[in-house]
């Protein structure tokens, strides 16, 4: 039996690792098949281990959502664009590019946002603090690009709920392995999102293949 997924060799293998395939693998049978139709014994199954194995990282299936939130709320932040010399604009595309690929990628912890509601209530609590930590790199980037010109003027907080939606909606219906690769959804998405905001004035993004100015469907 391939134990773990080949990550991780024998016994000597960190901990952390471990937990971390664990947290993936999770995360991807819970988008896949939903929280509550997936349980311990499905994961543990699919990554060749036996249940008191896996109890040895996490007692409860609750426990388990709550660590991938907080691995997912980890990732998001890592995506926020924080170079700087660049307009509100290009940061905001850069980042939603980098979100939307680690969303959808090998390596994603996202989870759907519609099962917080399976957390304890001290748990959604440290969740949603992470998640508006965020929410603020996002609209410090949009009103930062309101300013300089970049993105059209608006209400920054409608702004953030839109571009957060159709980064999140994602996940509901890309499948790997299909028409599109990953680095394309990302780009495409992030051409979408920027062409939305970007004031009549201002040329607009020019994407790729999926969403570009010009672009024609394949006949």
């Amino acid at each position: 039996m391939v134990r773990w997924k080949n990550a991780v060799a024998d016994q000597a293998e960190q901990r952390e690792l471990r937990q971390d395939v664990l947290y993936r693998e999770a995360a991807r049978a819970f988008r896949e098949n939903g929280y509550h139709a997936t349980s311990l014994e499905n994961i543990a199954r699919a990554l060749g281990i036996s249940k008191p194995t896996l109890y040895h990282y996490v007692k409860t299936k609750g426990d388990l959502l709550f660590q991938i939130h907080m691995a997912a709320s980890a990732q998001a932040l890592a995506s926020l664009c924080r170079e700087p010399g660049l307009s509100g604009l290009e940061r905001l595309r850069r980042t939603v590019r980098d979100y939307t690929c680690s969303t959808v990628g090998e390596d994603s912890y996202s989870v759907v946002i519609l099962e917080e509601k399976s957390l304890r209530p001290d748990q959604l609590a440290i969740v949603v603090r992470e998640r508006d930590k965020f929410e603020a790199g996002l609209r410090g980037m949009i009103e930062a690009g309101m300013r300089d010109g970049s993105i059209a003027p608006g209400e920054p907080r409608f702004v953030v709920f839109n571009v957060l939606g159709t980064m999140n909606w994602v996940t509901k219906w890309y499948r790997r392995g299909r028409d599109w690769t990953i680095d394309e959804i990302g780009e495409g998405v992030a051409a979408f999102v920027c062409r939305a905001l970007t004031p009549d004035d201002q040329p607009r993004p020019v994407g790729n293949r999926l969403f570009a100015p010009g672009a024609h469907p394949k006949s």
